[in-house]
């Protein structure tokens, strides 16, 4: 079982939006524009604090929890994923047409590992709308890696053995003179 605990980093960023806002309240008390920002630090504050105090989430193998609510993997039929990792929000689709929305205020380290996580365990699960031939591709896009079934060869066979050619030629002799065919050989080599 892998649990994922709220970042306490939320709490101390609420607790400095919560700082400034009194001092943008002590500001606006003489010039009253600056009551703009103090609710805006204050209005940061409530979401921040709202993003820490969410469940804890646990994955095993066999299901989903959080906090009180379980959901077992073969029950998920599609994943829903935002651009968002920090906090992470994914809509699960659980059998019956039931939406799950799933918030986890964690690091990009531990939301990156949730993440692929229940992509992961719920195999029969459309991810994003595609079915799970596609997942995995769609899933090495999203992480920055490239999967072995979308690389499209450059070159043709005949074209990678002249290229190997002419740099087993330039390895021998030091460089290449293109244009009068003469091989010159570099200072090092006389």
């Amino acid at each position: 079982m892998t649990r994922f605990v709220p970042s306490k980093h939320f709490v101390y960023m609420g607790i400095v939006a919560v700082l400034l806002g009194l001092m943008s309240a002590w500001v606006a008390w003489q010039w009253s524009p600056a009551i703009v920002p103090a609710g805006l630090f204050f209005a940061s504050a409530l979401l921040l604090f709202w993003l820490s105090m969410h469940p804890v989430i646990e994955v095993t193998d066999r299901e989903l929890a959080i906090g009180n609510m379980v959901i077992a993997w073969s029950s998920i039929t599609r994943i829903e994923t935002t651009g968002w990792l920090t906090p992470l929000v994914m809509k699960l689709t659980v059998d019956k047409g039931r939406k799950v929305l799933m918030i986890f205020a964690g690091d990009l380290e531990s939301s990156g590992r949730l993440r692929e996580m229940v992509c992961n365990c719920a195999p029969h699960a459309l991810l994003d709308g595609a079915p799970q031939r596609q997942r995995q591709a769609i899933i090495a896009v999203r992480n920055g890696t490239t999967s072995e079934m979308e690389r499209h060869p450059i070159l043709t066979l005949e074209d990678e053995a002249e290229v190997e050619r002419m740099f087993q030629r330039l390895r021998e002799v030091g460089h290449l003179d293109q244009n009068t065919g003469d091989v010159r050989r570099s200072p090092e080599d006389l």
